[in-house]
């Protein structure tokens, strides 16, 4: 009796350890690999940035991505030692295109808002900023107060029209594609006032000094600004933590940070 009881304690061991290991295998088997390992296989990432968004993202006349987040966005590429694709993107397209797979990560200015948080997953900040209001010179419109009934420009999926539409109701929110198309809209007088980042709406008045006057008043939605990727690749996320905890750290992030945006690195981000 008692060989026999060692016997089917041995199958049922046995027969555990093949259960354990098929489980393992399969598991190992189904789970997709992590976007940092693709990365480095491939030598190659794909980068979300904008193409008409100064001083974030610029397509040059020479053809040629410049701006704040193109220097990280090289830099990475750099870290990886991978050669690097630029996606052109917009505010309402860069959570999809993370979605779809047709991008390894959006560096476009992408606000780390709580509700973004929960679609998309979100690095440690790199930069930050706020929300500032731009009417042409000779205005009436003196105050974020004046805004009531007055048509103000932003680009959809951006944090200004989210501000417009819940801090602004009684104003008229007119949305855009792309910063661009906002600016134009403005200058040609289909709209009276422009929201935007105080680092989009610095480089505007730099361009056209004496067309705009921007509200003084304080900055609407004072936030951070982080790297964003798909839901699920902690792996993935750790190492674009890493890389901007190393990077902001570095002389080229402060050049960075005073050429694009005409401040030191702020030590919050640090």
């Amino acid at each position: 009796m008692r060989i026999r009881h060692v016997k089917v304690l041995g199958l049922f061991v046995a027969a555990m350890l093949a259960l354990s290991g098929c489980t393992s295998s399969g598991a190992a088997q189904g789970s997709s690999p992590s976007k940092l390992q693709e990365v480095l296989k491939s030598k190659k990432i794909k980068v979300g940035v904008f193409s008409d968004a100064p001083p974030y993202g610029v397509m040059a006349s020479s053809g040629q991505y410049e701006g704040f987040d193109i220097d990280k966005a090289k830099a990475l590429a750099s870290s990886l030692g991978a050669e690097i694709e630029f996606v052109s993107t917009t505010n309402a397209s860069r959570i999809p295109m993370l979605e779809t797979g047709k991008v390894d990560v959006i560096i476009a200015a992408l606000t780390n808002l709580d509700e973004r948080a929960q679609v998309v997953a979100m690095s440690s900040p790199y930069a930050s900023e706020g929300q500032l209001v731009l009417v042409p010179k000779g205005s009436d419109i003196d105050s974020y107060e004046d805004l009531k009934g007055r048509s103000v420009a932003a680009t959809r999926g951006s944090v200004p029209a989210t501000i417009l539409e819940k801090q602004f109701p009684e104003a008229k929110a007119s949305l855009f594609e792309s910063v661009a198309d906002s600016i134009q809209a403005m200058r040609s007088g289909k709209v009276d006032a422009l929201m935007e980042s105080n680092s989009v709406i610095a480089e505007i008045v730099r361009n056209g000094a004496k067309e705009f006057k921007v509200l003084q008043a304080p900055q609407l939605s004072p936030s951070l600004v982080s790297f964003g990727v798909k839901m699920g690749d902690q792996e993935w996320l750790n190492y674009l933590n890493n890389f901007i905890r190393n990077y902001n750290i570095t002389d080229a992030a402060n050049e960075s940070y005073n050429r694009w945006l005409g401040t030191d690195i702020p030590e919050l981000i640090k």
